[in-house]
């Protein structure tokens, strides 16, 4: 399975609307900090690329199914460091403020610019655009650290997958490594992870049977004699 790259590459992303953009610059593998830490939920082999930042990985928690509206959600976590934020001002022109500022923004950048804040919990950051909606980013600030400190990352923030521009989200490698909050997922979102569209296949008896469809050999799983799902193998000639 492909891997990020070793060199310095960078993501752009941003809200739907474009009044809010962003730019992660990824440093060479030799600068990304450790992650002193296997995944309980795995998904795909570990290798040196993946044991280092950033983190990849589909959320099943339900205040972030509930908040983004979406039946997952996935996050890239990475250092503050790494992240540029450019915002629309209100009144024309631009606006470049500190990660921080941006992750856990006031009433000031608030109404200078598009973007929204909201406290999901005592520790817990969100930030979404204000004039198209869209989810941006989460930033945790409780006393539970120790990933953090033991891979010395520094101040750390969780972008949205979703909203980086489609050229970055399509890099090879890039794709979540790992899954958590499983015991809050919906159960058919889970089965679809882990076995793909085969999990729709519902009935417990299945056999495999070879359909002939015009030039190619199909393999289909047949389900109490309803054709389920079918995948193309190869060509005739």
């Amino acid at each position: 399975m492909p891997s990020l790259p070793r060199s310095p590459f960078q993501l752009h992303g941003g809200c739907f609307c474009d009044a809010i953009k962003y730019t992660i610059s990824i440093p060479e593998l030799s600068e990304r900090p450790v992650v002193h830490s296997h995944p309980s939920k795995p998904l795909g082999p570990r290798n040196e690329i993946n044991e280092l930042l950033s983190i990849i990985f589909i959320d099943h928690c339900n205040s972030c199914r509930r908040i983004a509206g979406s039946i997952v959600q996935t996050w890239f976590i990475c250092p503050q460091s790494w992240v540029e934020f450019d915002l629309e001002s209100r009144s024309g022109g631009s606006v470049k403020p500190a990660v921080i500022e941006f992750v856990t923004p006031d009433k000031i950048l608030e109404e200078l610019t598009f973007i929204k804040g909201f406290k999901s919990s005592q520790y817990a950051s969100r930030t979404f655009c204000g004039r198209c909606g869209t989810h941006l980013t989460f930033h945790y600030s409780g006393p539970d650290q120790e990933l953090a400190e033991k891979g010395n990352w520094g101040p750390y923030l969780n972008p949205t997958l979703g909203s980086l521009d489609e050229a970055s989200a399509e890099i090879e490698g890039l794709r979540p490594d790992r899954q958590v909050w499983t015991g809050d997922g919906i159960g058919w979102m889970k089965r679809l992870v882990l076995d793909g569209e085969s999990s729709f296949c519902a009935a417990k008896e299945q056999k495999l049977v070879w359909v002939i469809e015009t030039d190619f050999v199909y393999v289909a799983i047949l389900q109490r004699d309803n054709l389920c799902i079918g995948r193309q193998l190869t060509p005739l000639y």
